[in-house]
């Protein structure tokens, strides 16, 4: 026994060696220029590292800062928590303390021209734990369903909650010359894919390579690390081990059915389903494929949208919000009846702050301008000069021009933009319901048939049914979406083949919007009533809004125009991410395949003419002076021939085809339009 004992390490070591998590390079070391939008830099830090009651990695804090890279060596390695590790993966490295002048300069911060001189944030650190923008440490973890902690064996403590945040996704970064250009609310360069796969391989090298248990035994003990504590966690520890690859093979299975995310994207809707219909309902075929990627959407003045996500679906911030922090784990009670049904661990009233940072606090119609967290300005960055000429061609173009008879190219869906006075006028925002008399900017939506973009996000959400559970009360139970005409769907997203899901006995089949907008409601609720929170109160955190979702308007799915002040700071374009830069996004459907069928997404190498990242195509580009990108290390290559990844829609083109937006542009044109984004 004891040489088979000895042999197995040397066994998996042989099965290991297999094994790998490809990350591109070291990030090329820059001057940090965190842009100027209005936060101070301590309502930034708190932003980045503020925790929302997740525990999106499944462990805790205490074992993920005790676990190594995923290195495959005998001898230590380096942390898997290091900040410069984990930016390979996309993830922005933070400073621990502000009051600390020389991190304050080596990550580049510096203070905002409008921020307030008071914050209720100043005054105090909120990464101590040394960790990216986007990770926060909670409270001691508590799983509402079992109401058990998580022990640290030998310590009588109770390990901490680690998560990500919306600043994980939303948080944009792109280099240029000698700087790299950090954006609050942006759009976010990681790859929740890589850090998955390394996390799993490092758990794997800890429990099978000789000597990395005993170090993280170490870490996580501390002076308990005796041989009966140390055993005891080694039992905790595979045990969850055992449990995480099973939901990560069933996750594998799903990705294989769909499509992969990469860097800068994620099926955020279907990966919150299935974290709240299967994993925490415990009901695993309510898993489903995730086929509908997105690129993580910019958060500027969408506080004061009437609806949001990229298919118009969700109307009140706090359920936004709330189903954010499920969908990345934040703990709720879906499972167990002999508990209370919908209690959590989700600091509603942290959201609620957050949303308030990113709105502001007065509404734009009063103040006549958008407060909160602003869109990054070209001029203001170390970025090339605005070409004036063109920025007013281009103007008149986006706007059009009733005097020559130019009609608009942009604004008829996009809106005029948001520094306009035109934006203020009543024609353009809405009240949203009975009894909500604040105004909200109306935007507007497509059919996606119309406008031709990849249909699986928005179709995704309109087919989607999960099975719930009796003691699942929620009021819209067994509401499903009726069958599409022939005429309202897209030829690659065609009606299932049969009419929905069988429901085992005391269940129901609803439709997955449906029944997520009344789960995280109920969840809201549950916290309102156990903070004893007022029916006033509550208006205040709801946002002045009801719970609005949807996933059909008109009785067909559509996609959303937003206004597209700083868009040129969120490349990959469309909703899916699928075409590199603004040019493209300005071109035929051929051209589009001609210059980018196949590119690597993950480069933070910002291309200043084009607009967009560096990128390098399968067959070369046809661009004219396009730099192109180098090392494709580790990056994802993107085939927009796949269902999820399709590049169609939003066409300027002469040809009579769905998602036409215009005629054909010239290059002059194009060149025109895009040295007015950056303008905006």
């Amino acid at each position: 026994m004891s040489r088979i004992r000895h042999l197995m390490p040397m066994l998996m070591f042989g099965v290991l060696a297999g094994c790998n998590v490809e990350l591109p390079d070291n990030p090329a070391q820059l001057k940090n220029y965190w842009a100027d939008q209005g936060w101070s830099s301590e309502e930034r830090q708190w932003f980045h590292h503020a925790a929302q009651g997740t525990n999106t990695f499944g462990l805790p804090y205490e074992w993920f800062k005790a676990l190594e890279q995923p290195e495959l060596s005998f001898s230590e390695v380096g942390l898997f928590f290091d900040q410069n590790y984990l930016a390979r993966m996309g993830f922005i490295p933070s400073p621990t303390s502000l009051e600390d002048k020389v991190q304050v300069v080596k990550y580049g911060y510096q203070e905002s021209s409008q921020a307030k001189k008071y914050s209720q944030y100043a005054d105090k650190s909120y990464n101590e734990a040394n960790l990216p923008v986007g990770f926060a440490v909670g409270e001691e973890w508590l799983d509402p369903t079992s109401g058990q902690h998580w022990p640290i064996p030998g310590t009588g403590k109770n390990a901490r909650s680690l998560g990500l945040t919306c600043a994980a996704c939303h948080t944009g970064q792109l280099e240029y010359g000698d700087y790299r250009i950090l954006i609050d609310g942006g759009q976010g360069m990681i790859s929740l894919d890589k850090i998955r796969d390394a996390l799993g391989l490092s758990m794997a090298y800890t429990k099978y390579l000789p000597g990395r248990f005993d170090r993280f035994a170490k870490r996580v003990l501390g002076d308990a690390d005796t041989p009966e504590n140390r055993k005891k966690l080694e039992k905790m520890f595979s045990d969850f081990l055992d449990a995480a690859k099973e939901q990560s093979d069933l996750e594998t299975e799903m990705i294989k059915k769909g499509a992969a995310e990469g860097f800068t994207r994620l099926d955020a809707l279907n990966r919150i389903g299935n974290e709240v219909f299967s994993s925490q309902m415990k009901i695993k075929s309510n898993m489903s494929p995730i086929d509908g990627p997105v690129s993580f959407p910019f958060l500027w003045n969408a506080p004061w949208f009437d609806w949001v996500q990229y298919n118009s679906s969700i109307m009140q911030p706090m359920v936004r919000n709330a189903g954010e922090a499920m969908g990345v784990k934040g703990m709720v009670n879906l499972s167990n009846p002999e508990k209370t049904i919908f209690s959590s661990h989700i600091p509603i009233q942290i959201l609620h702050e957050m949303e308030i940072l990113l709105a502001g606090e007065k509404n734009p119609l009063e103040a006549n301008q958008f407060g909160g967290l602003r869109s990054p300005e070209w001029k203001n960055l170390p970025l090339p000069p605005l070409n004036e000429t063109l920025v007013v061609k281009g103007r008149e173009l986006y706007m059009g021009n009733p005097d020559n008879g130019q009609k608009p190219l942009c604004a008829g869906c996009h809106l005029p933009p948001i520094n306009s006075d035109e934006i203020f006028t009543a024609k353009y925002w809405q009240e949203l319901g009975e009894g909500h008399n604040e105004k909200f900017l109306a935007l507007k939506t497509v059919p996606v048939k119309e406008i031709g973009t990849d249909c699986k996000t928005a179709f995704g959400m309109a087919y989607r049914t999960v099975s719930t559970p009796e003691f699942i009360r929620i009021p819209n139970s067994g509401t499903v979406i009726p069958p599409f005409s022939e005429e309202q769907t897209p030829h690659d997203c065609p009606q299932p083949s049969s009419s929905g899901k069988t429901p085992a006995d005391g269940h129901k089949i609803t439709n997955f919007g449906i029944a997520l907008g009344d789960v995280v409601e109920a969840t809201k609720n549950n916290w309102y009533q156990d903070n004893n929170k007022s029916n006033d109160e509550r208006f205040v955190l709801d946002g002045n809004r009801p719970n609005g979702i949807r996933a059909v308007i008109n009785d067909v799915p559509v996609y959303k125009a937003r206004p597209l002040n700083g868009v040129w700071s969120t490349a990959p374009f469309l909703h899916n991410g699928s075409i590199p830069n603004l040019y493209l996004l300005l071109s035929t459907q051929a051209e589009r395949d001609a210059e980018a069928s196949k590119f690597y997404l993950g480069s933070r190498e910002f291309d200043a003419k084009y607009v967009g990242f560096k990128y390098r195509a399968e067959g070369g580009s046809h661009l004219p002076d396009v730099e192109l990108l180098l090392n494709t290390k580790g990056l994802f290559l993107l085939n927009t021939k796949l269902p999820g990844n399709r590049n169609t829609g939003h066409l300027f083109t002469d040809d009579k085809v769905a998602g036409r937006i215009g005629a054909k542009l010239s290059e002059e044109e194009r060149f025109a339009i895009i040295e007015f984004l950056k303008s905006l």
